[in-house]
């Protein structure tokens, strides 16, 4: 492993194009940095323990510039100065146990930023340390979990990341639908749960509204908004952009639909929907149905939440949702930006 070490200056460091088959296959984006440190065939890279390889990535991503140094830190530095290097001032104890339980393959930059941060974090610290083998993939699901669900009894049971996001959103909803300190009894409670059904059951439950208290008003919306109050102009409306609106007059009369024409760059049609969360966005649309621009949608998005109206899945949607995580059924929401709106739910 120290062949070489004392020899190596920039000169003789190889490029991206010098990475063997099997450091692309191993190194993935990090091949060509990597081959730069420690060049074909890379024996003293390859020869390294798990642990030190995905410091050397690390490093690498974070922009060390002095490359002779790096590998000198890598391939001798005791396992406490190393974390050091990697964490500056943050948390350290465990760091390099926890980097050896990575597996052979490289992660991305990003994931890694992740990993670093979450180790940082006591209650995601002690998640990673009761976890056995570490993949990006469970990194992602305890990221999307807020800090009160860091509990090894409820990470175990959460089996991707679509359910970790649903039950974030449902300690957000559950506090707008009883009131603040919601979310935390919840939290209690879905850590003494002994099933992932019974977990995702009980959150479900959590969005049931337990006392009646009635539709809220519309809300005010200012220019330029422009709200559909009567029939006429419903029809108008339905009409001129050639949608199906009319269709949900008898939701709007009982108040819990509301329609509002923005008229902005282009003209949109939006329908809010009410249920015990709230007010939600639940449409967007221009002439003949037609998604909205994203610049629009989020000038619209910007200015309905500074009126307390919020996006995502009706508390409907989200509970069958989350009673069909367990059982691997339920589907996926996209990942962009305007898939997470999830628009065009307006019947529930």
């Amino acid at each position: 492993m120290a062949d070489g070490m004392t020899h190596r200056t920039r000169s003789q460091m190889a490029n991206a194009a010098g990475a063997t088959p099997l450091l692309k296959f191993l190194a993935g984006p990090h091949a060509g940095a990597i081959a730069s440190v420690w060049p074909a065939p890379h024996r003293d890279f390859l020869a390294l323990p798990a642990a030190r390889r995905h410091a050397a990535a690390i490093l690498l991503a974070n922009g060390a510039r002095d490359l002779t140094e790096l590998a000198l830190a890598v391939e001798r530095h005791k396992d406490a100065s190393l974390a050091r290097r990697l964490m500056g001032s943050g948390e350290t104890s465990g760091l390099m146990k926890a980097l050896s339980r990575m597996g052979e393959t490289l992660w991305r930059e990003e994931q890694y930023g992740r990993f670093l941060a979450m180790f940082n974090q006591p209650a995601a610290n002690r998640v990673l340390r009761h976890m056995g083998a570490l993949q990006p993939a469970q990194l992602e699901v305890v990221f999307a979990l807020p800090t009160r669900l860091h509990e090894a009894a409820v990470v175990a049971k959460v089996p991707h990341l679509q359910a970790a996001r649903d039950l974030a959103l449902t300690m957000v909803l559950v506090d707008r639908i009883h009131g603040l300190g919601a979310s935390e009894r919840l939290a209690k409670a879905l850590a003494k749960t002994n099933s992932a059904a019974h977990l995702f059951a009980k959150a479900a439950d959590a969005l049931v509204a337990q006392r009646f208290v009635g539709i809220q008003a519309v809300p005010a919306l200012p220019v330029p908004f422009e709200a559909v109050t009567c029939a006429d102009a419903l029809g108008a409306l339905a009409l001129e952009f050639k949608n199906c609106l009319r269709d949900f007059q008898h939701d709007l009369v009982l108040g819990r639909m509301a329609v509002f024409r923005w008229n902005g760059q282009p003209n949109v049609v939006l329908a809010l929907r009410w249920d015990p969360a709230g007010w939600r966005l639940a449409e967007a649309e221009v002439h003949a149905n037609g998604e909205a621009p994203v610049d629009a949608l989020r000038d619209i998005v910007a200015a309905l939440a500074r009126v307390d109206v919020r996006t995502g899945p009706s508390v409907v949607t989200l509970g069958h949702r989350l009673r069909r995580h367990p059982h691997g059924d339920a589907e996926t929401v996209g990942q962009d930006w305007r898939d997470r709106l999830e628009l065009g739910e307006l019947w529930d």
